[in-house]
């Protein structure tokens, strides 16, 4: 309902989140633009959004709506989060052991609809990792200061 008019505005909708902090509920929305984001984006999308959601919700008003970059830590998800995070530096946390591993951190060397392929910092051996037994991924930059 809300990735293509996001879309024609020119982002991607990387992901949503809905969460409750106390008796508040938030939906989040994480855009993403080959020009990075800035204030004026989320502005834009967070009128769109609440433009849509207004007008399919009534009970739209008990929400708080934000919107964001997913950041340089972004959360990978989808085979589609990790194809675009191809060569990039990855954590990956895994639901039970693979050869004795229950983290994984390196570069992405490979992505499919079914599994990744991560070369490991720790001993530079690839690691293959079906996507059912990853528990949580996310970009790992070394960040240099």
């Amino acid at each position: 309902m809300l990735a293509e008019p996001i879309k024609n505005k020119g982002y991607e909708l990387f992901d949503i989140e809905f969460k409750r902090q106390n008796s508040q509920q938030i939906i989040q929305l994480y855009i993403d633009s080959p020009n990075g984001i800035g204030i004026e984006d989320c502005v834009t999308v967070n009128q769109v959004a609440q433009e849509i959601l207004e007008d399919t919700d009534p009970n739209f008003e008990d929400f708080t709506l934000e919107v964001s970059s997913p950041g340089i830590f972004r959360k990978l998800k989808t085979p589609e989060h990790f194809k675009s995070s191809t060569g990039k530096r990855v954590k990956v946390h895994l639901q039970e052991k693979i050869h004795g591993i229950s983290n994984a951190t390196g570069d992405l060397q490979e992505c499919t609809t079914e599994k990744i392929c991560i070369k490991l910092e720790s001993d530079g051996s690839n690691l293959t990792i079906p996507f059912s037994l990853i528990a949580k991924a996310n970009l790992a930059p070394i960040l240099k200061f």
